[in-house]
């Protein structure tokens, strides 16, 4: 008898600020936020955070190395140089505009699905209680991740027209969602703690 691998994936949201503010969390954040406004090179993005160079290249190089940007193509009209290199995000990202477009549909086929689970909550409940996580002390909570996406997954294989979604790349973002409302600051006095 062979064992076979186990592969877990995990699919997150995260919000990404439209523009800097003290409150961004990670550098890596920061970077998307400026490249989803626009593919930019390695200089334009160290002159916008106002970091060296260097700094720079690291962060979007590490960021290459983990999926979470790609070097895209631009016009020629944009480039300064033949040999400029441009990065955009390898995720979409949701802006406040797409959201409020997309959300009132979405929140219609989240009524009906809620209506649906809880008319079903008493079978899914009686089938978690004969299962190993029951016996081990897992609570139904802890499962909600691992529904939704096989509820998604089992929905998407009985509609016809919607794509199922793509291999969660190895950033383990699904996509991202820019955040409105927030200052521009300079990435050097956010790490300084300056407002």
């Amino acid at each position: 008898m062979t064992s076979q691998a186990k592969q877990l994936q995990w699919m997150k949201q995260v919000q990404v600020p439209a523009r800097l503010s003290v409150e961004a969390p990670t550098p890596r954040e920061r970077l998307v936020a400026a490249l989803a406004e626009r593919p930019r090179t390695v200089a334009q993005l160290a002159q916008e955070f106002g970091l060296a160079q260097p700094t720079m290249l690291d962060q979007v190089r590490r960021a290459l190395r983990d999926g979470l940007i790609v070097e895209v193509e631009v016009s020629a009209e944009q480039r300064r140089t033949a040999g400029e290199r441009y990065y955009a995000p390898t995720v979409p990202v949701i802006r406040q505009a797409d959201r409020e477009l997309l959300e009132p549909a979405c929140r219609a086929v989240a009524n009906e699905l809620a209506a649906a689970l809880t008319e079903q909550r008493g079978d899914v409940l009686a089938a978690f209680a004969m299962t190993h996580l029951a016996r081990d002390g897992w609570e139904f909570s802890d499962l909600w991740p691992y529904m939704q996406e096989l509820v998604f997954r089992l929905t998407l294989e009985q509609m016809d027209g919607m794509s199922a979604p793509t291999v969660v790349p190895q950033h383990g973002l699904a996509w991202v969602e820019e955040l409105a409302d927030t200052e521009l600051v300079l990435a050097d006095e956010h790490e300084k703690g300056v407002a």
